[in-house]
């Protein structure tokens, strides 16, 4: 073995408790450093569904048989599995001081000043956005990073460092990217709720309150890279695909050409397969996009509707016209659906502030006994996805919580610790709400003790939320989910 061979590893943090699922972004990271770096030896590791004991027992196995003059190991992190990528970090500088540690992920991404300021002992580098260009200059240069696009560190001089953001990846290299890794055909955790995960394009122009992912260009793969890539999932025995972009059915054109490429798939293999995605009302208002939809085997749409109050709508900056959005939604994109046998999953938040019991019932009452309604007349149930109001790093939701003092710049270091030994509050977040961990769910703690970051649950407002949800399992026509049997448990 080569005295100057780079071991890469990536790793996937555990997830107990959280929504069950494999970060493909990890896959895709594996496979362009492959193609690009053929001489970095690159691992995936999956902990995703173990504990921290296993997990250490995995790391000190995998990390300590390595005796190569340069070890990275990169780590992805939501705001959710933070604290549990921290922990592997740690086990990583135990095994092995002189690893680099990378990380990644939408929290690392949003929040790189505080986590270095807090972490750089065990947090070498992280790589902000979209990774694969960045990671493959960082393992080329390391330890020079100031020209590596899309970095954070600390300097020499102690301060902290941001370099530009890397030019984002063309269409053909998107089209370069295998979607499994490695001769096994490695794929992760497949996905969350029974389904396989696929992403044929990224990024959203939108720019919602709640999300840290909008205000970026959209970039697609072509036709004939997601015919491959279903083709390849349905080889594999995938019959079920969800559809994972931030924004499917962005374009009538696109839409129009991959639906007629699934129903091409559908036809010509004559194999039984289904698809859902999320997207948005003013899509699906679109002339003849869920009849497309339709006929390409789409068996369900997650609509992000968030809210049945129009000021809270405004607020979520979900629309600028909230009246002409709902009636559109109530008039023609619910009953559509119903009558195309597409499966309706809407997403509601709940705990936002200024909601009062009153208006919370009235908003959400009238929309769900009207929506309900339809689907009875058509013998159909709509399925509502309740999500927390949360508020993520990177958000407007939080530079606006931050000037106006309702909490801390740095509150995630504190918050995501506290939830981590509270499991009792994750296992409540977890059954209840998609969206519930990880982010401040401002609606259920005291503020005046989140202004100084500290925590205290608002106890009858889980009583009053638990009170609620079970009310709206009265309403006819609607379905409430329940997530706790997708909960990642230890393998």
């Amino acid at each position: 073995m080569s005295e100057n061979l780079t071991k890469l590893i990536l790793i996937m943090p555990p997830q107990l408790g959280l929504l069950s699922g494999f970060a493909a972004g990890l896959i895709s990271l594996a496979n362009f450093v492959t193609d690009k770096m053929p001489d970095v030896c690159t691992d995936i590791l999956d902990l995703s569904a173990h504990s921290i004991d296993s997990a250490k027992r995995q790391i000190t196995s995998l990390i300590g048989c390595h005796h190569e003059q340069r070890l990275f190991v990169g780590i992805t992190t939501t705001t959710a599995s933070y604290q549990s990528a921290l922990q592997i970090a740690r086990l990583v500088k135990t095994a092995k001081p002189k690893a680099i540690n990378v990380l990644g992920g939408h929290h690392a991404s949003a929040d790189p000043e505080n986590i270095l300021h807090n972490h750089s002992e065990i947090v070498d580098v992280i790589v902000i956005g979209e990774g694969e260009q960045s990671l493959c200059e960082l393992l080329q240069h390391y330890p020079s990073l100031k020209d590596v696009p899309g970095l954070a560190y600390v300097g020499e001089d102690g301060n902290f460092v941001r370099t530009a953001a890397p030019r984002p990846l063309t269409k053909k290299e998107l089209d370069s990217i295998p979607i499994t890794y490695g001769d096994n055909g490695f794929i992760g955790t497949p996905g969350k709720f029974d389904h396989v995960t696929y992403v044929s394009a990224r990024g959203c122009p939108l720019g919602c309150a709640f999300c840290a992912v909008g205000n970026d260009q959209i970039r697609t793969k072509s036709i004939s890279a997601v015919v491959r890539d279903i083709e390849k999932l349905m080889d594999m025995g995938f019959s079920r695909i969800a559809i994972e972009d931030n924004f499917f059915a962005h374009s009538s054109a696109r839409t129009r050409e991959i639906c007629d490429a699934l129903k091409e798939i559908k036809h010509r293999r004559n194999d039984p397969f289904a698809w859902d995605c999320q997207t948005r009302v003013e899509s699906l208002a679109r002339k003849d996009t869920i009849r497309l939809m339709a006929e390409a085997g789409c068996e369900a749409v997650y609509i992000g509707v968030e809210s049945a109050d129009p000021d809270q709508l405004v607020y979520l900056k979900k629309t600028k016209n909230p009246t002409k959005y709902l009636k559109s939604l109530i008039e023609f994109v619910v009953p559509s659906l119903l009558e195309a046998s597409i499966d309706c999953y809407l997403n509601l938040q709940f705990g936002l502030p200024g909601e009062t019991e009153g208006n919370k019932l009235k908003t959400f009452g009238t929309l769900l006994e009207t929506l309900g309604s339809l689907a009875i007349e058509r013998g159909k149930c709509i399925t509502i996805f309740p999500q927390l109001y949360v508020v993520y790093p990177g958000t407007t939701l939080f530079r606006e919580g931050v000037a106006q003092g309702r909490f801390p710049a740095d509150i995630f270091e504190y918050f995501t610790e506290w939830e981590y030994k509270h499991p009792s509050v994750l296992h409540w977040l977890g059954e209840h709400f998609a969206h519930g961990s990880g982010g401040i769910p401002e609606g259920i703690l005291k503020p005046d003790l989140l202004q100084s970051g500290k925590f205290e649950i608002e106890g009858t407002t889980i009583l009053q939320i638990q009170d609620y949800l079970r009310t709206l399992k009265g309403f006819k026509g609607i379905k409430i989910f329940n997530y706790s049997s997708y909960i990642c448990t230890a393998a």
